[in-house]
């Protein structure tokens, strides 16, 4: 199906699935929800429900399928027949892969945008990009930086329902940026000997971009105890 032909304008509400399931995401849903012109069809928070509901839905059902904050695979067939976009939290095609969030507090970047892209069938984070929007990464924890992430979030949706058939995608250019693999939990182990090598901005860099909820920064002495870094506080002199 064309994206003409799903892409429908009339007078109606734009008829909208949202996928996601993680707290900063479902709040940005609600706020989306609030402010801009739509109807949504349903709100799917697991995979159980995606395979109950979404792979039932006849050609037409929807007028697009967002993913935000969702970690399940789309189905090839859902992809063919509905819009399905989805926010990558990059500047894409800068840092694709997993761990896009936790990479770039790592690397140092203090400020990116988020990127609403269109969900391929050929492979993850290659998709054409509708809109992006800034997005500021500073703060000592997780819970202030999704906080961030929601209220970007929030304006990159109202920025694309708005202008829905309006804004064209753009391919991205794979020949530039940068492809990260998904941190495991085993990765959080660290030494004193690997700390002490680095800057304290780069340790501050460090344990924020895995406090909570994310596996939390470790060193383990000979017997197997475990020091665990849980929050973190970077004060630069004047």
């Amino acid at each position: 199906m064309k994206e003409s032909d799903i892409r429908r304008k009339d007078n109606k509400k734009i008829r909208v699935t949202f996928l996601g399931y993680r707290s900063w995401a479902l709040t940005a849903i609600k706020e989306v929800c609030q402010i801009c012109r739509i109807e949504v069809v349903d709100l799917i928070e697991s995979n159980e429900e995606y395979q109950k509901k979404v792979l039932q839905y006849k050609d037409g059902y929807v007028d697009c399928i967002v993913l935000l904050g969702w970690s399940w695979i789309i189905t090839e067939d859902i992809l063919k027949r509905f819009l399905c976009v989805g926010i990558h939290p990059s500047d894409l095609p800068m840092f694709r892969g997993g761990s896009p969030i936790q990479h770039q507090i790592i690397n140092g970047l203090e400020t990116t945008k988020i990127s609403l892209m269109t969900i391929s069938e050929n492979g993850v984070d290659i998709g054409d990009i509708w809109a992006k929007e800034e997005w500021d990464m500073t703060g000592n924890t997780m819970k202030v930086i999704f906080e961030h992430l929601k209220d970007s979030s929030v304006k990159l949706l109202k920025n694309f329902f708005d202008n829905f058939y309006d804004l064209s995608p753009v391919p991205q250019n794979l020949k530039e940026g940068s492809y990260y693999e998904r941190r495991k939990p085993e990765d959080s182990k660290v030494t004193w000997e690997l700390l002490s090598t680095m800057d304290l901005k780069k340790v501050y860099n460090l344990i924020r971009a895995l406090t909570d909820p994310y596996p939390n920064i470790y060193i383990e002495d000979h017997a197997g105890n475990r020091l665990y870094f849980k929050e973190v506080e970077f004060s630069e002199s004047l």
